[in-house]
């Protein structure tokens, strides 16, 4: 089931984010890039951030699994992560799907996202194009390679 998040879901979110990035990104980061990036503290305000931004969560019998959101203002998808052990089921996909049309409901055209390198594949897979591959400076300051892909709605 796909639904809305609520500020009850952050914590839980923010596992699949920490475990999906310690186990997924591995393959294409340093071990450093991945510890430095997912042992970031959640940031003030995020539950408010889910909520405002109406990020959708997907469960299977009471449990998260997936989540992502897009900020409409910005014209882009802002997060997408599914747990490590669902990774491949389909989930993922689904989120998108929904998050593709929330956006497209909102009058987007283009839609733009900054990809990390394990995960370009799957964005292209939805139909969205790398334009380039950049370096995302994280709110803590390290770096760390991720690529610049859009897709058109419109």
């Amino acid at each position: 089931m796909i639904r809305k998040a609520t500020k009850a879901d952050v914590y839980r979110v923010w596992q699949i984010r920490t475990q999906a990035i310690l186990i997924s990104c591995s393959s294409h980061y340093s071990q450093e890039t991945v510890s430095s990036w997912s042992s970031a503290p959640m940031p003030d305000g995020f539950a408010d951030v889910l909520v405002h931004h109406e990020a959708l969560v997907f469960e299977v019998q009471n449990q998260l699994l997936a989540f992502g959101f897009v900020d409409i203002q910005q014209r882009r998808l802002e997060a997408l992560f599914v747990t490590p052990d669902c990774a491949g089921k389909g989930y993922g996909k689904l989120i998108a799907s929904e998050l593709l049309l929330v956006a497209k409901r909102a009058g987007v055209k283009q839609l733009t996202l900054s990809s990390s390198l394990n995960a370009v594949k799957f964005y292209q897979g939805l139909g969205f194009v790398a334009k380039e591959e950049t370096l995302w400076v994280h709110p803590l300051g390290f770096e760390m390679a991720s690529v610049v892909m859009a897709k058109q709605l419109f």
